[in-house]
């Protein structure tokens, strides 16, 4: 018979494509049924002599066959399920696998950051709100044990500082946001904690069973982690609290119907279908939106009480609806939880969302606390108050004191005295050198001089726009650099506390033969600041002084540092990782003595102090070091932030190895006699801590912050090392100064009780050891640097 070319293709087709892929199993190779005897094997090309007719036969033998293949197939599987399931038929299978957000990880490879917004209430919004908010559930799963039931326990504080700054690695976000993500990976733990009891302890009936641990999640739950857990599930009070909540659960009355939106990416839907201006919704009117089905319909019940609420809302003031129950709690009438706002969903409080916060009474422990603060402050105060009362009856009994001195017009040395002439308006500057000439019947410009002024010539002129104190009405000289060479009135006695001038006169009469300095003690020092009131800054100036600094007061009175010579005194070259020297002048005797302003030379002189004091030939070495204030400041990162950057990059590559956790301290001054504040780098955890004893943080010095980062990031490169994360700066909320002179004492008392502490992780809030400091903490350490003084024999 003749057979079709179509005929013998679909043959050869069907025969070649069986036999390849059932070949694949392990059963006998396919065979068509037989034929007689007399027939052509079926293997042969004379067996594709038939009809069209065969051909459509030996594709229905072969499809027939390869079905019973597959019934087998999935028979056997079935009975090895039922088999382990007899075993366990509390754990279902999860096909999918553990969530390891493959886009972040890539993104952050490459140095990206994702951007984050926030709604108006301060709730994570698109995009990127639910990328960041399931990053937290991956984040709490790999950091947090499931056997956590206590979300505040301090056990937790490591782990909660992994997820945040893992979180800061892949996403820009401020500081301020960490609260919320922290307290929404406590919630996401939680989800975590109830989806493992249901999936696996529980049976479809809701009861406890017997279960193992599920394989998937075995790389991030041990074993021993899994059976803590189980155990506390089996506990009977566990037991009691799951089932009424399960029941109060099990059929709400308006239920929700938006599943993981959230309210609020919900209102930011809304609003942008809507093209509204309003960046929030009320309450109720969420509310309602977030009960709505796919289909659009509203329930009956949940539109009657979004009627109600707008009826509410209209005739309640606007005083009264701005209350802890909002107008949806009211129509409810049902119980709020403290810390939530019905219809506004995770992240919004009263606190924030009300105009007047929820507050809640005081407990009484909490105001035992705050009236025994109270007492150690009024003990602190009087006993300040008495220390200055005693100085000041102290000084004035004694006419051999510097005040007395001072205020004795006729005990300045008769004849021609060198002499530094003051202004102190509108700042407390040297303006000019001269000399004090006193002699008998004295007269300037053939008159009298006014009571209370000395004859003084200039000599030079430092400050050429200075107003003088006297100006000359004959020669009409007003101004300094108009009176070189010549003779001008200058106020010179201490009794006249408001006058803006004032004479340092190098006496040698006083101390027999000694040069002391005089100046009026009503003005404060403070070079390049205004100067504040008398009485609103704590006492410094008579403050009680202790045997070691008049001890050293005394050696510095009779050495010849007060005939204006200086000290130039050579430091370790572990202090700084480079040779350095420093001068040492009476100005800076001063600062010590009568607490003034502190200058870099007394800074650099006490981390001397500490350095061989408390560190050398000890671990401390390894873990802290310092940088000099003198290298790195505002004025000379305007001037050069370049060389500023490589002096810092060359003291890190100084200690060597960095890939231990250790502090670099550097003293940061703003510049011209300014303000001091401390940054503490950890170059290993790539952290840099803020400390400023005024309020405000590192944004008031920007040009600082991005040399440091830029130093930081071009050491780690020197060294190949990883950039694993963005540098991480913290602003510790450490003790406050309440004058305008103790920013350098309270600088250097920072670095001593870190390193005493051997703490290289500053808490955020500072040391519970040191909470505030009073005025005997800055006592003590010019206690220990007047006696390092005396020992290194600098005077």
């Amino acid at each position: 018979m003749h057979v079709s070319l179509f005929s013998l293709s679909i043959c050869y087709f069907v025969y070649v494509t069986g036999f390849s892929l059932y070949c694949d199993y392990s059963r006998p190779p396919f065979v068509l049924p037989p034929s007689p005897s007399s027939s052509p094997s079926p293997f042969s090309v004379a067996a594709f002599t038939f009809t069209e007719l065969s051909a459509s036969t030996v594709a229905v033998h072969f499809l027939l066959h390869r079905y019973c293949h597959l019934e087998d197939k999935m028979a056997n599987q079935d009975d090895t399920h039922d088999a382990s399931g007899s075993r366990n038929n509390v754990e279902k299978e999860i096909k999918r696998g553990l969530t390891v957000m493959k886009s972040i990880i890539r993104a952050r490879d490459k140095g990206e950051k994702f951007e984050v917004h926030w709604s108006a209430e301060d709730q994570l919004i698109e995009p990127n709100g639910s990328m960041l908010a399931s990053y937290i559930g991956f984040l709490v799963r790999q950091y947090i044990p499931i056997t956590c039931d206590n979300w505040r326990s301090p056990e937790l504080k490591v782990g909660k500082e992994k997820i945040w700054s893992e979180i800061q690695r892949s996403f820009h976000i401020d500081e301020s946001r960490q609260k919320y993500c922290i307290q929404l990976a406590g919630k996401r733990l939680r989800g975590f904690r109830s989806f493992l009891s249901n999936k696996f302890l529980k049976d479809e009936e809701g009861k406890f069973v017997e279960a193992e641990r599920p394989m998937k999640y075995a790389e991030i739950i041990s074993a021993e982690e899994w059976d803590n857990f189980v155990a506390k599930r089996r506990n009977e009070k566990f037991h009691e609290v799951s089932d009424k909540n399960r029941k109060r659960a099990s059929k709400p009355a308006y239920p929700y119907k938006k599943g993981r939106t959230g309210y609020a990416r919900l209102q930011q839907r809304i609003l942008a279908e809507e093209k509204s201006d309003a960046t929030s919704l009320p309450e109720h009117v969420l509310w309602k939106a977030a009960r709505v089905g796919k289909d659009g319909a509203v329930v009956e019940a949940v539109q009657n009480v979004y009627d109600e609420c707008e009826t509410l809302s209209q005739t309640l003031p606007s005083t009264e609806v701005q209350d802890c129950r909002s107008v949806l709690s009211r129509v409810l009438n049902v119980p709020e939880y403290s810390g939530r706002v019905r219809g506004k969903g995770f992240g919004v409080i009263p606190s924030s969302f009300y105009k007047k916060p929820k507050t809640k009474n005081p407990t009484n422990k909490e105001v035992m606390e705050t009236l025994a603060e109270l007492r150690a402050q009024v003990l602190e105060l009087q006993k300040e108050n008495a220390r200055y009362r005693e100085e000041r009856c102290g000084s004035e009994a004694k006419d051999t004191s510097v005040r007395a001195s001072i205020n004795c017009q006729p005990k300045f040395p008769e004849g021609i005295t060198p002499c530094q002439l003051y202004l102190s308006s509108p700042t407390y500057r040297i303006v000019g050198k001269g000399k004090v000439h006193k002699t008998s019947g004295e007269l300037l410009h053939h008159n009298p001089l006014p009571v209370g002024y000395m004859k003084v010539s200039v000599d030079l002129v430092l400050d050429t726009n200075a107003l003088l104190p006297l100006p000359d009405v004959v020669s009409e000289t007003t101004l300094m650099r108009e009176a070189v060479g010549s003779f001008v009135g200058w106020p010179s006695r201490s009794n006249f506390p408001r006058c803006r001038a004032t004479i340092m006169i190098f006496n040698q009469s006083l101390l027999h033969g000694n040069v002391r300095l005089l100046q009026d003690p009503h003005i404060k020092l403070v070079p390049g600041r205004k100067l504040k009131s008398a009485g609103k800054d704590i006492p410094t100036t008579f403050g009680t002084k202790s045997q070691i600094m008049m001890r050293l007061e005394k050696m510095v009175e009779e050495s010849d540092i007060m005939h204006n010579a200086i000290r130039s005194v050579d430091f370790d070259e572990g202090v700084f990782g480079i040779a350095h020297s420093e001068i040492i002048a009476k100005e800076d005797m001063q600062q010590l003595f009568e607490h003034e302003e502190l200058d870099i030379a007394v800074i650099h002189t006490y981390l001397w102090y500490m350095y061989d004091t408390l560190m050398r030939g000890t671990e401390l070495c390894n873990h802290f070091n310092f940088i000099a204030a003198s290298r790195i400041n505002t004025t000379l990162i305007t001037k050069n932030p370049t060389s500023v950057k490589n002096e810092l990059v060359d003291r890190f590559m100084a200690v060597g190895d960095n890939t231990t956790p250790s502090l670099y301290f550097l003293p940061f001054n703003s510049g011209n006699g300014g303000h001091w504040v401390l940054v503490a780098m950890d170059l290993s955890r790539l952290m840099v801590y803020y400390l400023d004893s005024l309020s405000g943080d590192w944004s008031k010095y920007l040009s600082m912050k991005k040399t440091v980062d830029a130093a930081i990031l071009k050491f780690r490169s020197k060294k190949n090392y990883r950039n694993r994360k963005d540098i991480t700066w913290v602003r510790v909320q450490c003790p406050q100064q309440n004058n305008s002179v103790d920013c350098g004492f309270f600088v250097l008392r920072f670095m001593r009780d870190i390193i005493a502490l051997n703490r290289i992780d500053i808490p955020k809030m500072y040391f519970d050891e040191y909470k505030s400091y009073s005025r005997a903490h800055l006592d003590e350490m010019k206690d220990e640097l007047c006696q390092f003084i005396i020992d290194q024999r600098i005077i």
